[in-house]
């Protein structure tokens, strides 16, 4: 896909995701747990980041059940460097902006584990003629993900612990939180974007 490809297709499946998000946090204002106004707006930029992998891996063009899986581990990885480095790069902002965002995922092991079952929907998804479902992915995207904690841990040293802890969820389950926007962004982009894609664009 070409750049602009990839930001028609995102930005067509973001719109609908924003008043989504607008009435989640008017909902949490009015039973008085309200969030800063740097989570928000973090917010915003980490769901519109999960639509972005969403484009990105072909989840939005749905066809019929078709299945590719492959199930040897590291061979693709040898014949394909490109393709890995790439996985591994996507899966990293996940790995960030988690820690960043939820306290409850300062651990890395709760970010190998998010990163990995997210990796697992799209791939499970994939078998609807959208790509190969692949163990690589499955590693590429996990290691991607550790990455970006990685990244964060570093970050934290230099940041000011008042100013990080303004991005930090207030009085809401993290978990909750996570799957919900997870599970929006997938819906969205399984439903409504391909009509928007197909009716205005005229893309498949």
């Amino acid at each position: 896909m070409s750049i602009t490809d990839i930001l028609i297709r995102s930005l067509s499946g973001y719109i609908f995701v924003v008043p989504g998000i607008l009435l989640y946090f008017w909902c949490l204002k009015k039973s008085e747990k309200k969030q800063t106004p740097i989570h928000i707006a973090t917010v915003f930029v980490f769901c519109y980041y999960l639509i972005g992998i969403l484009t990105m891996t072909g989840i939005g063009k749905l066809k019929s059940f078709s299945p590719e899986i492959v199930l040897i581990p590291f061979l693709d990885m040898i014949s394909g460097p490109i393709d890995t480095v790439l996985n591994i790069v996507l899966f990293v902002p996940l790995g960030f902006f988690l820690p960043l965002l939820y306290k409850k995922y300062s651990r890395i092991s709760n970010i190998a584990l998010t990163g990995f079952l997210f990796s697992l929907s799209i791939e499970i998804v994939q078998m609807f003629g959208r790509g190969s479902t692949d163990i690589n992915d499955l590693i590429t995207n996990t290691v991607g993900a550790s990455l970006g904690y990685f990244i964060y841990k570093w970050f934290v040293r230099i940041a000011r612990k008042e100013v990080l802890a303004k991005f930090q969820n207030n009085k809401i389950n993290d978990e909750i939180e996570v799957l919900l926007f997870i599970a929006y962004s997938f819906v969205i982009m399984v439903t409504i974007q391909p009509l928007v894609i197909s009716n205005l664009f005229g893309l498949g």
